[in-house]
């Protein structure tokens, strides 16, 4: 699955990873690759980790994912 970050309306990362891991309003949510469609609002931090890498954490203020099953897009304000 590939990774789409933007923070600030800046690109920050875009690549294949394995699984991200967002915090919302409802808990932690891991998607995997081939995840049904879905878009949630994100909170305070995500966890992804690229293929073949070891996993990177970033704090956060707030912002939303969206996932198709096979981009995964978060946007993020800080």
């Amino acid at each position: 699955m590939k990774l789409v970050l933007i923070c600030d309306e800046e690109k920050i990362y875009e690549g294949d990873i394995s699984q991200i891991s967002i915090v919302t309003d409802n808990g932690e949510v891991k998607i995997l690759p081939k995840h049904q469609p879905y878009m949630t609002k994100v909170l305070e931090k995500i966890s992804y980790t690229p293929v073949n890498g070891n996993e990177t954490s970033l704090n956060i203020s707030e912002g939303f994912v969206y996932t198709n099953g096979n981009t995964c897009f978060v946007v993020v304000d800080k």
